[in-house]
């Protein structure tokens, strides 16, 4: 029999303190206040920030905070008048920034985003991966309603679309331009990862799958990032008072702390720049900002690491194949 609404909310609340409380256990995290968070932000005076899903929530919130330190900011979203409006805000405080609309779940548009800001800025030092949605009640993955066959409805599964595949493109450009960057230092990539990529949200199987795939997606990449010279950093908010949350996952929190926006902008201005910072989740729930600098291993000793270091080198001398093999084969194309 299926549990009530009474029991199912005292248990998730009991699961997503106990949650907080593990992951805070281990030795090496580290509390952040926002101050400290926001401290190495200077580092972006000059550099060229790229944003997906800037015209609200977090990623309005971030493009702003990075203005002020002196970044350049190329903004993206679905609607152009909505991230025109943010770009806006910026320029009137006389800073720089441009935008164009981008539907991230397309290659062709994310492509064409990339270029503008290229051509806009020349080149590209940060990509925060931040556009993403919930789970629309139009397109719930457990809708049990049956179609003109009788056979359940097929899942549309938009989210994944969004927070994965687009998400996806957008961290594939990203290495692209930031290798094609001939500065050494200052380069990043952040995802926005979720408390869902460590535990599932009951009512939102979609999300909670695609943030569990970002998180495999950082743990990944991050061995390539080590090899072209990218710091690579994931920030997982809990719930943060955004339209992102659905009505259930509001039920499920009622009367727990909310992590704030304030929090999340300055953990992602952390993982973009923080000296010392590659491979870390920066978590932020109802007790502030952690970072958790082992998180890119799923296992922290043993063999995993062993095959984890063995794997880098050999991605390293790929890498390096690779780079003359085109240099000489660009020789022979010139001639």
């Amino acid at each position: 029999m299926a549990a009530s609404t009474d029991e199912l909310l005292p248990a998730y609340q009991g699961l997503l303190r106990a949650q907080s409380a593990s992951l805070r256990g281990p030795e090496a995290a580290a509390p952040l206040s926002v101050d400290d968070a926001l401290t190495s932000g200077a580092a972006l005076r000059g550099k060229v920030v790229v944003v997906t899903g800037a015209a609200s929530g977090f990623g309005k919130a971030y493009a702003i905070q990075v203005a002020k330190f002196g970044a350049k900011v190329v903004l993206s979203d679905l609607r152009l008048e909505s991230v025109q409006a943010v770009v806006d805000e910026i320029t009137a405080a006389g800073r720089q920034a441009t935008c164009i609309a981008c539907d991230v779940t397309s290659w062709d548009a994310q492509v064409a985003m990339f270029r503008h800001g290229r051509n806009t800025f020349g080149h590209l030092d940060v990509v925060a991966v931040n556009a993403g949605i919930g789970e629309p009640e139009s397109a719930m993955f457990m809708d049990m309603r049956k179609g003109a066959d009788g056979e359940p409805l097929r899942p549309t599964m938009p989210t994944l679309a969004v927070n994965l595949t687009g998400a996806a493109y957008t961290a594939k450009l990203a290495f692209f331009h930031l290798n094609e960057n001939p500065n050494k230092e200052g380069k990043a990539v952040v995802l926005l990862g979720s408390m869902a990529s460590f535990s599932g949200i009951p009512g939102a199987p979609a999300y909670s799958m695609s943030k569990h795939g970002i998180l495999g997606l950082f743990r990944s990449l991050y061995y390539d990032a080590l090899v072209y010279g990218i710091k690579i950093n994931i920030v997982n908010p809990f719930f943060v008072s955004t339209g992102i949350i659905g009505v259930l996952p509001r039920l499920l929190i009622a009367g727990i702390p909310l992590a704030t926006i304030d929090e999340v902008v300055a953990a992602m201005v952390a993982a973009s720049t923080k000296p010392d910072s590659n491979g870390s989740a920066f978590v932020v729930d109802f007790k502030g900002i952690l970072e958790l600098p082992t998180a890119v291993f799923s296992v922290d000793d043993g063999y995993y690491r062993v095959f984890a270091s063995r794997a880098q080198g050999l991605m390293g001398w790929g890498k390096w194949a690779f780079d003359v093999v085109s240099a000489v084969t660009g020789a022979f194309t010139r001639k």
